[in-house]
């Protein structure tokens, strides 16, 4: 019995060792809702949304926190602070919704259909932006659906859909990216023209991420992927089919993270050709992450946060 007890000590020993070798590092939140989205506007400064429609905020480096319910009961998706007065959500049931005053109230911005589920949204500079997301309803269950801003967030108008269950927004050297479901979609016009190109047999992608030409892909059944070309062609790199990957996050050309249920989160040195599983701080389904300057942040479930330093 005591030679058990000694290695399980040496294994729980060994076990702490490595996850602190890994550098994860975990933050003590004040909610137990699932984190969807995070949006940091500097090191200090950074809003979350959650599945129960709340938003909560940090103004010291996520030390202390404040909240409300813009929404209460209607899942959040995704959150977007331009400075810590100007933001937006959105969400399930049309919630498209803008902030100037920090969060403290939000006027939702009219869309054409209610049963959108709004999941992504992003501006490029200081005029144009977009919002993405599918239509939930009996004529077109997984249509996509695309807002577009040309003059800071005035005004936005709804463009021809140009796939299937848009799912998130890239950008990077004047190039937009959106990902739907067997497709990546890009413009060099803000969003006005759409080529597209296939990714996988079609798979259903749900997150991407490029640094430079090499991008990586994500989603359901343990669908991954990886580019060296900027997104025009495809290589899988499959993983664990239980899983349904979520997010994901390039650091640099050949480092990057992906995560998603089953506590998932994984890790790639090679440009996304082969992955390995991070041991985590706290274990949570992994649903977005944030790259502020050398630090990456990975949320989820259960008010799951951690951090570590990644440059």
């Amino acid at each position: 019995m005591r030679n058990k007890l000694i290695l399980l000590s040496c294994f729980i020993i060994l076990a702490a060792c490595s996850v602190q070798a890994q550098g994860w590092n975990a933050v003590q939140f004040p909610s137990t809702e699932n984190i969807n989205g995070v949006s940091f506007v500097n090191e200090d400064t950074a809003f979350f949304v959650t599945n129960k429609g709340t938003l909560i905020r940090t103004f010291d480096g996520l030390k202390s926190f404040d909240g409300f319910n813009p929404t209460p009961e209607i899942s959040l998706e995704d959150v977007l602070f331009l400075n810590s007065e100007v933001g937006y959500i959105c969400g399930a049931n049309g919630t498209f919704m803008k902030t100037t005053d920090g969060g403290y109230t939000f006027k939702q911005i009219p869309v054409n259909n209610m049963n959108s589920w709004f999941f992504d949204i992003e501006m490029f500079d200081e005029s144009h932006g977009l919002i993405i997301g599918m239509v939930r309803d009996s004529a077109t269950p997984y249509g996509g659906i695309t807002y577009r801003t040309s003059d800071g967030g005035k005004n936005w108008t709804e463009i021809k859909p140009y796939g299937i269950g848009l799912s998130e927004i890239g950008y990077q050297n004047g190039k937009v990216y959106v990902q739907s479901f067997g497709r990546m979609n890009s413009s060099t016009d803000f969003g006005k023209t759409w080529v597209s190109d296939s990714t996988i047999s079609g798979s259903p992608g749900r997150s991407f991420s490029y640094f430079e030409k090499n991008g990586i892909l994500c989603g359901m059944s343990g669908t991954c992927a990886y580019s060296s070309d900027g997104g025009k062609s495809w290589k899988p790199s499959e993983q664990n089919p239980e899983v349904m990957f979520i997010a994901s996050q390039m650091v640099n050309n050949t480092v990057g993270y992906i995560g998603g249920t089953k506590t998932t989160l994984m890790k790639t040195v090679d440009g996304g050709k082969s992955w390995n599983p991070e041991l985590m701080a706290k274990s949570f389904d992994v649903f977005d992450f944030a790259l502020v300057k050398d630090r990456l942040y990975a949320v989820g479930s259960f008010g799951g946060v951690i951090w570590k330093k990644v440059k």
